[in-house]
C-alpha cells in the first residue's frame, strides 16, 4: 500500500478520478440534458439566497481587482450567463463557453436584451476548447466539469492570475426530490463529487492559497404542476431513462402537492462554497523584499 501523503498533489489526484459506471456524471456532461434544462434554468434568480450569493461573489472579485475594465474574463460552463452579464459591465470581454445550445440561446437573448457587445459565445465542450491566450479571470460554476482534475488544471493553465469556482459544499437536500425518487427509483439520487473538499486540497497541495467564501440557504422554485413535473423528471432521468407509468406516478404524487393555484414548492437546503484564487498568493510567487 502506498504511503498516504495529503500535501501531495497525486494524492488529491488519485481521490478525484470519476467513476465511468456513473451514469449521473455522464449525463451531466452531455448537451442535450442542459437543452432539456435551459427553460427553467433561471427559475432560481427569484430566490433571495440565491441572489445573495451571486451578488456576494460579484462584490468579492470586484474588491480582489478580478474584474476590471482591462481584464479578460473566461465563464466556463456559462449556462444562460447567470454571472456573465453581470461580469461584463466591469470587465473588457467575457468568453461564454458551453455546450448546450438551449443554454446559449437564452444567454444571447440576456446579450440582446442588456446591449453587451462585449460578450463572446462560443459553443464548445471545455475538453475542445483551444486559444493561443490566456485571461484575467477564468471562472466557473456549479459545473461537473469540476469533478475532473485534468479540467482543474486546464482552468489553471487558461488562467493568467484570477480563478473563481463555485460548487457545492457538503449540504444539498430536496425533501421532495428524495420523496420522489425512493418512491420511483427505490433510492435516493446522489451526485458524487463537486465538492469543495478535492479540489481546495488539491489546489493547496499545489502550493495556492484559495480563499473560502460559504454560502447557506434555501433554494425555492415554486412552479405550476407541469413545470415542477417536467423539472422532477428531468433530475430523475439523470439517473436513468423513466417508464411511461413512472413518470405518471411522478405526476400523481406531485399533485397532492398542489395548492388550490396548482403551483407546486420545491425548496432545496444548499451550502455552497466560492473558492478565489489569486496566483500572485501562491507559494514563491510573492516576495517580501
Amino acid at each position: 500500500m502506498k504511503d498516504i501523503n495529503p500535501s501531495s498533489p497525486e494524492f488529491w489526484e488519485s481521490l478525484a478520478i470519476p467513476e465511468k459506471k456513473d451514469q449521473i456524471n455522464k449525463r451531466c456532461l452531455e448537451a442535450k440534458t442542459w437543452d432539456k434544462a435551459a427553460a427553467t434554468y433561471d427559475d432560481l434568480e427569484k430566490c433571495k439566497d440565491y441572489q445573495n450569493q451571486i451578488n456576494s461573489i460579484l462584490n468579492i472579485l470586484q474588491q480582489k481587482g478580478a474584474l476590471d475594465k482591462k481584464n479578460i474574463v473566461m465563464d466556463v460552463a456559462c449556462g444562460t450567463g447567470t454571472y456573465a452579464i453581470r461580469f461584463a459591465p466591469f470587465c473588457k470581454s467575457v468568453t461564454c463557453l458551453d455546450i448546450s445550445t438551449g443554454m446559449l440561446k437564452k444567454l444571447e437573448e440576456k446579450k440582446k436584451h442588456y446591449s453587451l457587445s462585449n460578450i463572446e459565445i462560443v459553443r464548445k465542450s471545455w475538453e475542445d476548447f483551444k486559444r493561443d491566450i490566456s485571461f484575467d479571470l477564468v471562472f466557473c460554476s456549479m459545473t461537473p466539469l469540476l469533478r475532473d482534475i485534468k479540467n482543474l488544471k486546464k482552468i489553471l493553465n487558461y488562467s493568467k492570475r484570477f480563478i473563481g469556482i463555485v460548487t457545492w459544499a457538503g449540504i444539498r437536500k430536496n425533501r421532495l426530490l428524495s420523496l420522489i425518487s425512493r418512491e420511483i427509483l427505490g433510492e435516493e439520487i446522489h451526485q458524487k463529487g463537486q465538492d469543495i473538499t478535492i479540489i481546495f486540497n488539491y489546489l493547496y497541495s499545489l502550493g495556492y492559497a484559495p480563499h473560502l467564501t460559504f454560502f447557506t440557504g434555501c433554494w425555492e422554485r415554486t412552479k405550476p404542476i407541469k413545470d415542477q413535473i417536467e423539472r422532477m423528471i428531468w433530475r430523475l432521468e439523470l439517473k436513468r431513462p423513466l417508464k411511461r407509468n413512472e413518470k405518471d406516478e411522478v405526476k400523481r404524487i406531485l399533485e397532492k402537492f398542489a395548492d388550490k393555484n396548482g403551483l407546486v414548492k420545491s425548496v432545496t437546503t444548499v451550502r455552497t462554497a466560492f473558492m478565489f484564487i489569486d496566483k500572485k498568493e501562491a507559494k514563491g510567487a510573492f516576495s517580501c523584499d
